[in-house]
């Protein structure tokens, strides 16, 4: 029931980084226990025994021991207002440019909650500022937070801030030409040396290249003519390692971004569970793979009026949109007016229904509301931690969910350099992760209900994913949740005695 863990390589330095992950289903209670570990962090003094502030000088910590502090980083604004900041007492970055406020609440040895969102921002600067800090800072991540970046895209293109995020080939080529990067080791570095007509303003985006090397590891990827033709970014591991320790509530991580990240970079996994709204080591730190609750009460659409015969990927999209006679959305619709009639047959209306496809797309299915629900009822693929529509019980998931395939080639690339088969990303662990957190924010999330929550996914990889993933956890859960019931049990009656052996001694 567990999975181990391997590293590209051993460490032989004095410390390691373990990430703490939490990984429980949807539901399970991982929202609760992260408050709860952050009250507990937020604000108590702990002694430190002489060895173990020789450890934290070894890891670069500089500051004089005033206490413990935490810092929260959650998936929206919304959900750091009306659910975190109401219970909790910490500190917002309140004025921009926000990477500025941070360093402010930082260095002011702040309790503070912010978004993954402007984790993006975080550099050396914030690497500084936690180390120099008085107080020792705790990470709790609400979610994997972006571990890799996009780089090198069909052309540029800006993030929420308005800072440039991805480049044009033309660009890459550009900065090789101009000496802005500097091969070392297979990483890129960019050369502060190099001239470039700063003059000209369409040079200038390039210094958004300088901003990402202060907070991501560059690799180079693909070869073409004794030039590199694109650029893989990871976050720098110095980012997490400035925290005294890092913590991560999600789901399905084993196989990951976050568990390929971690062996990219020689981190420790160490996992726990959650049993009665508290985070539980599991046997041995490894990884146990849990099942959600309403399983049961997924009922998967499955009959050739509404499987669609293509795969629903980006491209199919693509040549959809493309298409003058239209037919190809025209075979969709078909199938969604199909998929629709026989959810409202049990129930489902347009109130209670919710659908998603990529965003860039969603408007090849706009309807009038008589054959299927209006875009009011469109949700982002990408849509996680909110319970607004706990009430829907018809779910359509119009979409063939893969990773970044820049990033997956260059893991099988390092993969095989490395000799380390685990490196490789799995794409259908992907797919179904994103898939499961969609539909839990219906209905099937509500634990008290007894409804039958219908789900449409047209594309047959991705249903197939869902209907395999179904069979295991009403074949398992059972199971799974006793052998760690009794796991927890043991651990539970094993620190009692050696409390009580303490206190005798």
């Amino acid at each position: 029931m567990t999975a181990e863990n391997h590293s590209v390589k051993d460490s032989t330095s004095l410390h390691q980084l373990t990430f703490h992950i939490v990984d429980s289903a949807m539901g399970a209670g991982k929202s609760e226990s992260l408050l709860d570990r952050a009250r507990f962090n937020g604000g108590w003094g702990y002694i430190r025994y002489p060895e173990e502030v020789e450890r934290l000088r070894r890891n670069g910590w500089k500051g004089e021991f005033k206490g413990e502090r935490c810092i929260i980083f959650v998936s929206t604004i919304k959900e750091r207002d009306e659910r975190f900041v109401k219970e909790l007492d910490m500190a917002t970055p309140e004025k921009y440019p926000y990477n500025r406020s941070i360093l402010d609440l930082i260095r002011s040895g702040r309790n503070i909650i912010t978004t993954q969102a402007l984790w993006s921002l975080f550099n050396e600067e914030t690497i500084a500022a936690f180390r120099e800090s008085d107080y020792l800072y705790t990470a709790f991540f609400d979610e994997v937070p972006p571990l890799f970046r996009e780089v090198v895209g069909s052309g540029r293109r800006r993030d929420d801030f308005g800072e440039l995020v991805t480049f044009g080939p033309a660009d890459v080529k550009l900065m090789q030409q101009q000496e802005m990067l500097v091969n070392v080791k297979g990483q890129l570095r960019y050369n502060s040396k190099c001239e470039y007509d700063r003059r000209n303003s369409e040079h200038k985006v390039f210094d958004a290249v300088k901003n990402l090397s202060r907070s991501c590891n560059l690799y180079l990827y693909g070869t073409k003519n004794g030039k590199f033709t694109s650029i893989v970014a990871f976050v720098r591991k110095d980012l997490f390692d400035c925290f005294e320790q890092c913590w991560f509530f999600s789901y399905r991580t084993w196989n990951s971004i976050l568990h390929k990240y971690c062996l990219l970079n020689d981190i420790r996994m160490e996992y726990y569970h959650i049993q009665d709204l508290r985070a539980m080591r599991n046997p041995g730190g490894k990884y146990v793979e849990t099942y959600p609750e309403g399983m049961e009460r997924l009922v998967i659409l499955d009959d050739g009026n509404v499987n669609f015969g293509a795969s629903l990927s980006k491209e199919w999209f693509k040549r959809a949109r493309a298409d003058s006679s239209g037919s190809l959305v025209k075979s969709l619709k078909g199938c969604f007016r199909s998929a629709y009639k026989i959810m409202k047959r049990h129930g489902v209306t347009s109130r209670t229904f919710m659908f998603t496809t990529f965003t860039d797309y969603r408007n090849l299915l706009q309807s009038d509301g008589r054959h299927f629900p209006t875009l009011k009822r469109f949700l982002p693929c990408n849509t996680k931690a909110t319970n607004d529509y706990s009430d829907c019980t018809g779910v359509a998931y119009l979409c063939n969910r893969f990773f970044d395939v820049t990033c997956c080639n260059f893991l099988s690339q390092k993969a095989e350099e490395t000799g380390n088969p685990d490196l490789k990303f799995d794409n259908d662990n992907y797919a179904l992760s994103e898939l499961l957190q969609f539909i839990w924010r219906s209905n099937v999330r509500v634990k008290e209900s007894d409804k039958s929550v219908y789900v449409w996914v047209p594309d047959k990889r991705m249903r197939k994913l869902l209907q395999d993933f179904q069979t295991r956890a009403l074949e398992k859960r059972d199971a799974v949740e006793r052998f760690l019931l009794e796991e927890d049990r043991r651990t539970i009656e094993e620190t009692r005695e050696k409390r009580k052996s303490r206190e005798l001694g």
